[in-house]
């Protein structure tokens, strides 16, 4: 008896695991999964997933003030549902066990390959930095110096496509004055108009922006003019920052690529579809990107299969993108492997 006493509580808790685990069985309650891969078709606009669940998901009312997703995906752009780009609170780092690779190693590297680099990853090194997205505008770093020093930099030059997508225009800022700690004062922009991709580039062309009183300023490049309209716009001012309409920015189709060509000298402001940048959250993902480009003269993106680390909370997720291709080379669609870390 004595013996059967001791062994009532451990019997017991045996049973009543069994019924615990016989309920969710009937209940249809499955466990969240804690590893998988995952495929986005992230060809024409971002695609948002939530780790936890696995699942791609549609944010409401908008991303930007959404907690239900950690990662997102548009082509080769990587946000994180933190910091600037929405209130998750996600961040990330890279253990990048590639960035020395050559562009050869890169293009010997598979899934399969690389699977044992990704399962080595059990815990954070010590001393990793985690970061979350900032707002990266795909024209930046257009002025030199710092509040009333800042000075418009026209040896810079952005080859901009409009934002319906079949007009463009070399753009820079030809000079500011009366800039501020928190604005670039009256902006000079100046640029030349191309009607279509086969069209001449036209004269320069000029248009004052003023920036001293707070809030945005839109401008129509086709028009030469500022608007209102939230859809018809190509660039928009507002303190030191100039955005495009495209990507997270606007509704539009617009994007900017930087040349070394000077401004005069530019014959068209045309240059390779991926090499327009639409404006982006960035952090991690924008400092050491996940691919290299072009790297076998063949335009074509490569993972690095380096691996990330995503933190959302008191959870740490490891990632590794392991293709932008589909089984039938649809450019744009990215797989990817995740597995939360103990």
């Amino acid at each position: 008896m004595t013996r059967l006493a001791h062994r009532l509580p451990t019997l017991a808790a045996i049973l009543l695991l069994t019924a615990a685990c016989s309920t969710d069985d009937v209940l249809g309650v499955v466990p969240k999964p804690s590893e998988g891969s995952f495929t986005v078709d992230a060809a024409t606009s971002w695609k948002f997933v939530n780790l936890a669940d696995s699942s791609q998901v549609t944010p409401s009312p908008a991303a930007s003030i959404s907690a239900d997703w950690d990662i997102a995906f548009f082509a080769t752009n990587v946000t994180l549902n933190g910091g600037d780009a929405g209130p998750g609170g996600v961040s990330a780092a890279c253990i990048c066990q590639n960035a020395a690779a050559t562009g050869d190693q890169v293009l010997a590297m598979t899934a399969e390959n690389q699977l044992p680099a990704f399962e080595a990853v059990t815990s954070v090194p010590a001393g990793l930095t985690f970061q979350t997205d900032v707002l990266t505008p795909a024209i930046r770093d257009w002025f030199t110096g710092t509040a009333a020093a800042a000075t418009a930099d026209t040896a810079k030059t952005w080859l901009v496509r409009l934002s319906d997508s079949a007009s463009f225009a070399a753009v820079r800022v030809k000079s500011n004055s009366g800039a501020t700690a928190t604005s670039a004062g009256i902006v000079t922009l100046e640029w030349r108009l191309q009607a279509s991709a086969g069209a001449a580039l036209g004269a320069p062309q000029t248009l004052q922006v003023d920036l001293t009183t707070p809030g945005t300023k839109r401008v129509d490049l086709n028009s030469g003019a500022l608007t209102t309209d939230d859809s018809a716009w190509d660039l928009q001012l507002d303190g030191f920052v100039i955005r495009v309409n495209g990507g997270i920015s606007g509704s539009g189709k617009a994007g900017a690529a930087t040349t070394a060509t000077a401004f005069a000298d530019l014959t068209t402001a045309v240059t390779s579809a991926t090499a327009y940048r639409s404006d982006v959250y960035a952090g991690v993902f924008g400092t050491n990107r996940y691919y290299r480009y072009n790297i076998a003269g063949d335009h074509r993106i490569s993972p690095t299969f380096d691996v990330y680390l995503i933190r959302r909370g008191d959870v740490t997720y490891k990632l590794q993108v392991i293709g932008y291709y589909s089984d039938t080379g649809v450019a744009r669609t990215i797989t990817f492997r995740w597995a939360q870390l103990d």
